[in-house]
C-alpha cells in the first residue's frame, strides 16, 4: 500500500507570529490459534518475563518458541488449553479474557480473543505499516496496568498470540465504504477519550528517533557559528512542527467535531506551548540541548551565541529537566498537550462548554492512567500538571522573542491553518 504525502504549504513563521497574539522486521504470525484464558496473572520471573497460569486448567504443549519470539513469552510459557462451556455457563461467551493484556475481550478479532483496546491497536498498527522501539531489553510486561508503556513488546506479544496482519487487510477491503467510528480506552471501551488514541496521536507525527543514543544526536548539532544559524534552525522547525501539529490535533478525540472556527482558534491560542512542550520531551535525554523536529540538536552554547539563551535555560529548566527527573512518557506528554488545546478560556470560541466539557475528560484520562500505570507515585498526576504554568509562561516569553522571528515564506497564519484543517484526516 503507498501512500502519498501531501505536498506541505510554506510557511512565513514571522507572519504566523504576527497573525496569533495569545529493530526487528515485521513478524510473520505463527497462525496459532487463540487461547481461551480463564484468569490470568502475572509474576515476574527471574528472567523478567511474565508467568501465566489459568485457573486449573491443564496446560497443553505451545508451539510458539523463545527463538521466534525472543523476550515476548517467557521461557516456561505454556498455552492453556481452550475449553468448551455449555451455553448457560457463567464463563461462556464474553467472559473470555483478552490473550494479549488479559483484560476483558470484546470478541475474537484477527484470530484472537482480545479487548478493544489491543484490537485497535493491532489495526492501527498494521494498517499504518508503524515500527516501533523497546527502550528496555525487548522483553516488557504487556497486561492491562502497563499494556500502553511499550508498544514494541506490545505489537510482538499479538504477534506471538496468533493476531494475523492479512486478517487486518482483509477486514479493510469489506469496509472500505463505509466510515469507522472506533472508540477505544485502556479500560473501559465506553470512554469516549481514549488514551490510546492520544498515544497514537503522538506516535504518528513524532519524528523517528527512538531506539537511537545520545551519540547519534551529537553528530547532528547546529554549528556553533554563524551565530544566525541556531535561530534559523529553531524557526526551520517551527515550521516543519506547525505543520505536524494540525495533523496532531486532527487526530486527537473529538477535535475535529468542534466547528472548524472553533478548531482554529484553538490551535492559534496554543501552537507555541504545544511546539515547545514537544521538543522538551524529545530532549530529555539530550545533556544541555535540545532536539528540533529536523532532528538537529542546539546546545546551549550555540543558543547563547545566537542571542536566546535566557529562555533556552529556562526550557532546560523548568521542562527538559523536570520531564527527565519524573521520566514522563508519550501517553502522558500527550495528555498535557490536549489539555494545553483545549482550552476554553481562548476568547471568540463558539463552543466553549464542550472544549471545557473535553478538557475535563482529558483530566480524567489522565488521572486514571496514572493511578493505574504509577501506583507507587500518588503525586504523579498532580505533578504532570504542574507543568502547565511552566510551560504556558514559556510560551508566552517566546511570542516576544527572536525565538521564532526567521521570514520563511508570506502565509498568514488563519490561511494556513484553515487549509490544513479543510483538508481531509489521514487514516
Amino acid at each position: 500500500m503507498m501512500h502519498h504525502k501531501k505536498e506541505r504549504p510554506k510557511l512565513s513563521v514571522t507572519a504566523l507570529l504576527y497573525g496569533s497574539h495569545t529493530g526487528l522486521p515485521w513478524l510473520q504470525s505463527p497462525g496459532v490459534p487463540s487461547p481461551t484464558i480463564l484468569s490470568t496473572t502475572s509474576a515476574t520471573n527471574g528472567s523478567g518475563g511474565t508467568t501465566v497460569t489459568t485457573g486449573g486448567l491443564p496446560a497443553v504443549s505451545s508451539s510458539l518458541s523463545q527463538t521466534a519470539y525472543p523476550g515476548i513469552l517467557p521461557t516456561n510459557y505454556t498455552a492453556p488449553q481452550s475449553p468448551r462451556y455449555p451455553p448457560n455457563h457463567p464463563l461462556s461467551g464474553s467472559k473470555h479474557l483478552c490473550s494479549i493484556c488479559g483484560d476483558r475481550a470484546s470478541g475474537k478479532h484477527y484470530g484472537v480473543y482480545s479487548c478493544e483496546g489491543c484490537k485497535g491497536f493491532f489495526k492501527r498498527t498494521v494498517r499504518k505499516d508503524l515500527s516501533y522501539a523497546c527502550r528496555e531489553d525487548r522483553n516488557c510486561i504487556i497486561d492491562k496496568r502497563q499494556r500502553n508503556r511499550c508498544q514494541y513488546c506490545r505489537y510482538q506479544k499479538c504477534l506471538a498470540m496468533g493476531m494475523k496482519r492479512e486478517a487486518v487487510q482483509e477486514e479493510r477491503q469489506r469496509t472500505k465504504e463505509r466510515n469507522e467510528n472506533e472508540v477505544e480506552s485502556t479500560s473501559n471501551s465506553q470512554n469516549d477519550m481514549s488514551i490510546d488514541r492520544i498515544l497514537e496521536a503522538e506516535l504518528r507525527v513524532e519524528p523517528k528517533t527512538e531506539g537511537l543514543d545520545a551519540s547519534w544526536f551529537v553528530k547532528q548539532e547546529c554549528p556553533v557559528s554563524p551565530q544566525k544559524d541556531s535561530v534559523i534552525n529553531i524557526c526551520q522547525a517551527a515550521d516543519k512542527q506547525l505543520y505536524q501539529l494540525v495533523e496532531w490535533a486532527k487526530h486527537i478525540p473529538h477535535f475535529t467535531e468542534l466547528p472548524l472556527e472553533d478548531q482554529m482558534v484553538l490551535l492559534k491560542a496554543g501552537w507555541n506551548e504545544l511546539l515547545i512542550a514537544a521538543f522538551s520531551h524529545r530532549s530529555i535525554d539530550i545533556k544541555d540541548g535540545i532536539v528540533l523536529a529536523t532532528g538537529l540538536v542546539v546546545q546551549r552554547n550555540s543558543a547563547h551565541s545566537a542571542g536566546v539563551g535566557t529562555i533556552f535555560e529556562r526550557v532546560l529548566c523548568e521542562l527538559v529537566a523536570k520531564m527527565r527527573e519524573m521520566k514522563m512518557d508519550k501517553t502522558e506528554l500527550g495528555c498535557l498537550r490536549a489539555i494545553v488545546l483545549f482550552n476554553p478560556e481562548v476568547k471568540g470560541l463558539k463552543c466553549a462548554q464542550q472544549i471545557e466539557n473535553l478538557r475535563e475528560k482529558v483530566y480524567a484520562s489522565l488521572e486514571d492512567y496514572c493511578k493505574q500505570n504509577y501506583p507507587d507515585q500518588p503525586g504523579r498526576f498532580a505533578k504532570l500538571l504542574l507543568r502547565l504554568p511552566a510551560l504556558r509562561s514559556i510560551g508566552l516569553k517566546c511570542l516576544e522573542h527572536l525565538f521564532f522571528f526567521k521570514l520563511i515564506g508570506d502565509t498568514p497564519i488563519d490561511n494556513f491553518l484553515m487549509s490544513m484543517l479543510e483538508a481531509p484526516v489521514d487514516p
